[in-house]
């Protein structure tokens, strides 16, 4: 037995050590500037479901997720008039 550390079978086996940009998420940065660009196109109206339904793949929080899904429905929803 040598004294070399063992090698994983495949690079999935890390994946939970990834950045998550590594894995296609959205960095902290990112999600920083889309959250703000999201507020302004709400406070000018603007319709924002295009630029939710785009980032939500790329959302790896649950919490923040989950806001934001609830955002686009409330966005596409008959009642909101889009």
């Amino acid at each position: 037995m040598s004294g070399e550390p063992k090698s994983s079978a495949s690079p999935a086996c890390l994946a939970h050590e990834a950045d998550d940009a590594y894995m296609g998420f959205a960095t902290r940065a990112e999600i920083g500037a889309f959250l703000a660009a999201l507020a302004e196109a709400e406070r000018v109206g603007q319709p924002h479901a295009e630029m939710l339904r785009q980032m939500l793949p790329r959302v790896r929080d649950n919490t923040l997720h989950n806001q934001l899904r609830a955002k686009l429905e409330a966005q596409e929803s008959p009642k909101s008039g889009t």
